[in-house]
């Protein structure tokens, strides 16, 4: 570290301290959610921080961007969880709200998290082998799925999301040579 203080904690700090300030003044009352429901926010909020840090902190380090992805990713997934979502498909394993005991019908996500985390390392930083172990890992994960949940049309519903992939691959891509221009 270059001694500069964290922006990105920073803004995590004014976030989470304005939430709880709210709270604390009642303006949350309609809202019946609780720390047991809220919890992976901290996730969220903490890969936000490391992603605000790798933009704009003064130091580019790519393990920002590694593990600003891996804990935003992460925390969004356990919100399935503690949020109790209802997936707008079903599947042979997989019915009706999320809670944790799908936990085994849902691993596959796990790989497909850490290679997102690891194609953006490949992106942002220089080590190429990164962008090859993150393809490797998110196709696990993607073969894995069908097995863990079971025949169903479902399977199809989520085929036809993978070009999000690409497209978040290509937005990195472009973003690069951008921050590289920025940071001079």
């Amino acid at each position: 570290m270059n001694g500069r203080p964290s922006i990105g904690l920073a803004i995590v700090l004014i976030l989470v301290g304005l939430f709880f300030l709210l709270n604390n003044v009642g303006a949350f009352e309609d809202l019946e959610l609780s720390i047991d429901e809220l919890w992976p926010g901290f996730l969220v909020l903490g890969g936000l921080a490391f992603w605000l840090q790798y933009l704009f902190g003064g130091t580019r380090d790519p393990g920002y961007v590694f593990v600003g992805t891996a804990a935003l990713l992460l925390g969004l997934f356990f919100f399935l969880f503690t949020l109790n979502v209802e997936l707008p498909f079903e599947f042979e394993n997989l019915r009706g709200p999320i809670d944790w005991d799908d936990s085994e019908f849902l691993w596959p996500a796990y790989p497909i998290i850490g290679g997102i985390a690891f194609v953006m390392l490949g992106i942002f930083g220089s080590d190429g082998g990164a962008l090859g172990v993150g393809l490797a890992a998110i196709a696990v994960g993607v073969i894995a799925f069908p097995f863990t949940l079971g025949s169903a049309e479902g399977l199809e519903e989520i085929g036809r999301f993978w070009p999000v992939l690409l497209i978040l691959i290509g937005g990195a891509a472009l973003l690069q040579p951008l921050l590289r221009r920025l940071r001079g």
